[in-house]
């Protein structure tokens, strides 16, 4: 699995985007780590943005090899579409809070239908199954730990049936029939605020890249010659399944070159407690602990503290059209834009001179070293010896790879807040409590903190099910066909 050409364009301005903008979400811890691609989510943060660097460079630069073709770079780029996936969601929320936003632009087509609430006995039914698919996967966490044989991990190519051939044929009909939006109708859209720009800023972006994709198919239909500038919508479309439908195509269908299903298997799926409750899964567990421990050694005694922030820096110099940088690294930033401009070279136009601006990186690093022990976005005063503490990368990955702590089933307590005098009571649903806690004593299947949670779970309807849980938490192939989604 690799990339098969270079970006540019439209298509280079939007990846160029997604990395700068990966700078603060790994300066924060926000929206980081993709649940969905595992190697490169349990990576520590300072690996994470070297590789994000070592992508755009090979995305971008004209002059540069393409990315290197091993699990940790083909991972890298695939987090990052993950990562616009999470941007354009967050842009869709987030869209109504901008105060000059017209309601001709927010309501141009209806968005995502949202899905159909459960009644009570669907509620109750996926209770019990998440009960009985943590229960089992407990078990067979506890058979990796021991050093149990769980098989040799092997993906068969996928071998596409009728149903997936007409499941894609939806996906393509939702997003091209009818036609693409006319030239007049992208012309005759009326000029944008400010405010307007922000709250559409990703979409704007994507819609150029998708209008970039010209592919002739007069030599021959498939997927990867489809071209995507004749999608049914625009920039002001609200519906996100279209987006990530389309984007999907664009960036991945017709961009990488996958290898083995191995390969692929590794690179993307969520690992969660369904993964260990499918014995079948217990062998791709094994082998993503195993890279991931493998990279994080080789990566951590290679990590230099002085230089935490040269990652950051380099993601900047390449992809950034905005002069900005904390305050250790004003410096650094001033001379690198100076030199840019020394060089006729516009910092803020998008889309253009990536391989000039790397090649000014590197000519300057050297000379400008200050402040490179301070992470990108420091503020005047941070803490030097915490804020390396918290970015050194460790040796090896986490013991349970994605596997959260059980939590006690029973209610919690709820909450007591004291408001301008008054106590006021909060119910809860959930009990947070993650130690110390006992199963039941009939069903074996579900946990609890003390007796108070124990007895109100029955009462609300533990009492129901623990007869089944009993009965169905031994069945060790009904269970894995449940984690499987049967």
């Amino acid at each position: 699995m690799a990339p098969r050409r270079k970006l540019t364009g439209a298509q280079a301005t939007l990846f160029a985007n997604i990395c700068h903008h990966y700078i603060d979400e790994a300066e924060t811890d926000c929206n980081d780590t993709p649940e969905t691609v595992p190697i490169f989510s349990h990576l520590s943060r300072a690996q994470r943005l070297k590789l994000v660097a070592d992508v755009a460079i090979g995305m971008l630069c004209e002059d540069e090899p393409l990315p290197p073709d091993t699990i940790q770079h083909n991972s890298t780029f695939r987090a990052m579409i993950e990562i616009l996936f999470t941007a354009l969601s967050v842009e869709s929320d987030t869209q109504y809070d901008h105060k000059d936003v017209g309601e001709d632009l927010l309501n141009y087509d209806e968005a995502d239908q949202a899905s159909r609430k459960r009644t009570e006995e669907e509620m109750e039914d996926l209770k019990v199954k998440n009960a009985l698919i943590e229960h089992r996967a407990e078990k067979n966490l506890n058979k990796i730990k021991k050093g149990k044989d769980v098989g040799e991990f092997h993906v068969e190519d996928p071998n596409y049936g009728i149903d997936d051939i007409l499941s894609r044929v939806n996906e393509l009909k939702l997003i091209f029939d009818g036609g693409p939006v006319s030239k007049r109708e992208r012309d005759s859209i009326r000029s944008l605020n400010d405010d307007e720009k922000f709250a559409f800023r990703w979409r704007r972006l994507c819609d150029a890249a998708l209008q970039q994709d010209t592919d002739d198919i007069s030599e021959g239909c498939s997927l990867q010659k489809i071209p995507l500038c004749n999608v049914n919508f625009d920039w002001r479309c609200q519906k996100l399944n279209k987006w990530y439908m389309a984007l999907n195509m664009l960036l991945d269908t017709k961009l990488l070159n996958y290898g083995s299903a191995r390969d692929r298997a590794l690179i993307t799926g969520e690992v969660s407690y369904k993964s260990y409750a499918d014995p079948s899964q217990l062998p791709r567990v094994k082998a993503l602990e195993q890279n991931i421990n493998l990279l994080m050694k080789v990566y951590a005694s290679t990590w230099d503290p002085k230089l935490l922030a040269i990652d950051q820096r380099r993601i900047y110099a390449i992809c950034s059209n905005e002069l900005y940088a904390g305050h250790y690294h004003r410096k650094w930033a001033m001379g690198f834009h100076g030199e840019c401009v020394a060089r006729g070279i516009n910092f803020e136009e998008p889309g253009k001179n990536y391989q000039a601006r790397l090649n000014i990186f590197r000519d300057t690093k050297d000379d400008l070293m200050d402040g490179c022990e301070y992470s990108f976005g420091c503020d005047e005063g941070a803490d030097l010896e915490w804020r390396q503490r918290d970015w050194r990368p460790k040796e090896e990955g986490p013991k349970e790879l994605g596997f959260d702590q059980r939590m006690c089933s029973g209610p919690g307590k709820g909450e007591v807040v004291n408001f301008q005098g008054r106590e006021l009571s909060f119910p809860s649903n959930f009990c947070w409590v993650t130690e110390n806690l006992q199963s039941c004593s009939r069903c074996k299947a579900v946990l609890y903190c003390g007796r108070d949670c124990q007895v109100a779970d029955w009462k609300r309807g533990h009492k129901n099910v623990c007869a089944r849980l009993a009965k169905e938490r031994k069945d060790k192939e009904k269970i894995s066909q449940m984690a499987k989604g049967g």
